[in-house]
């Protein structure tokens, strides 16, 4: 046996000793990652049968896949979803991912996947799809905020606030999304008396990470004295749609005709009447366009103009007719942009954004 091996001091025999444990080491780690891989495709497939297609109109299910049709299908899937042909998109994904095999590419298109049901409103299929894909995948950001959104939709507040601890750990600043989160939940909260919630929200009016605009806009709807009292004349240009659509009933016009910003604007709604001498004094003194070009014409003799609304989104840049908290495009928060436009007076009824 002596003549058969090499001494166990001879350092050729040390050497091959380290090599064929490297071979054992290398070969056992790709067999139990082919194993783990195809479990994970198992997994992913088992999955994703639990969704049912539904009728789209597209006879993709016997088409042969090939894999140069990959990216012009995702294209057209990306696209069907951008023009709200949603079964369109899941049923692409869907297909997608069933003839895919590599896996980080199905990740991508579980991504698309996930955000295609949250756009079109199956928000706990959107939850399941991005469960999954943190549970393969516990550091991707866009999931843990796609997350983050389902849950605040489906009012699962506290799950929300839960998603924060992550982000956090990967380095993301959540101040303002925690505080939006809070403040949801705050404003949710049927366990708190109308008092309560009031102190709450007066409270929160301190902290610079709250919406101002929210937390006026809730207060106007509890509480009107805690309202007048603590609006800030400052800060009137975000919340100036909400104080046009005031009912008379609403007003408080002591504090109104104490302050130059606030007269000139109910001033131009038609809701303070002033004597000549302090007409001339509000011209030009609010510092927003239209009040002003509305004060000048009305102390010109011209009653018949009013303000249109639209509201913008700073990162998407997309417009809507009604205010948001959440861009309903892209999900941004603190991101709403009002904008007036002077408009010929209608007659009609108006109704309170409150």
């Amino acid at each position: 046996m002596d003549n058969i091996l090499p001494a166990y001091d001879d350092p050729l025999f040390s050497i091959l000793i380290i090599v064929i444990l490297i071979l054992i080491v290398a070969i056992s780690s790709y067999v139990m990652g082919n194993i783990k891989e195809e479990r994970k495709k198992k997994s992913l497939k088992h999955f994703l049968n639990r969704f049912n297609r539904e009728k789209s109109g597209l006879e993709i299910e016997d088409m042969p896949f090939e894999s140069r049709l990959i990216k012009p299908l995702k294209l057209l899937a990306f696209a069907f979803k951008s023009q709200g042909e949603y079964q369109k998109a899941i049923n692409l994904n869907l297909y997608l991912i069933k003839n895919i095999a590599n896996f980080q590419e199905k990740k991508e298109i579980l991504e698309q996947l996930a955000e295609t049901y949250l756009k079109a409103g199956f928000l706990k299929r959107a939850e399941e799809i991005l469960l999954e894909i943190l549970h393969k995948h516990a550091r991707n950001k866009e999931a843990l905020y796609s997350l983050n959104v389902v849950y605040e939709l489906l009012h699962e507040y506290d799950k929300a606030l839960e998603v924060i601890t992550p982000l956090k750990l990967l380095g993301e600043e959540t101040q303002y999304l925690e505080a939006h989160l809070k403040l949801n939940k705050l404003l949710n909260d049927k366990r708190l008396n109308h008092k309560e919630k009031v102190e709450k929200l007066v409270g929160l009016l301190e902290n610079n990470f709250y919406d101002y605009r929210r937390i006026i806009k809730a207060l106007f709807q509890l509480d009107l004295d805690s309202a007048w009292r603590n609006l800030n004349p400052s800060k009137v240009d975000s919340i100036i749609d909400v104080l046009w659509f005031l009912p008379l009933s609403n007003l408080n016009f002591d504090i109104i005709s104490s302050d130059k910003i606030l007269s000139a604007i109910f001033f131009a709604k038609g809701s303070l009447t002033l004597d000549e001498k302090p007409k001339e004094k509000l011209i030009k003194k609010s510092n927003i366009f239209v009040i002003d070009t509305i004060v000048s014409a009305k102390i010109g003799g011209n009653d018949n103009v009013d303000i249109t609304f639209s509201y913008g989104c700073s990162r998407c840049k997309q417009h809507f007719p009604i205010a948001f908290t959440r861009c309903p495009q892209c999900y941004a928060i603190y991101a709403i942009q009002i904008k007036e436009t002077i408009a010929k007076k209608r007659s009609q009824i108006g109704y309170s954004l409150l």
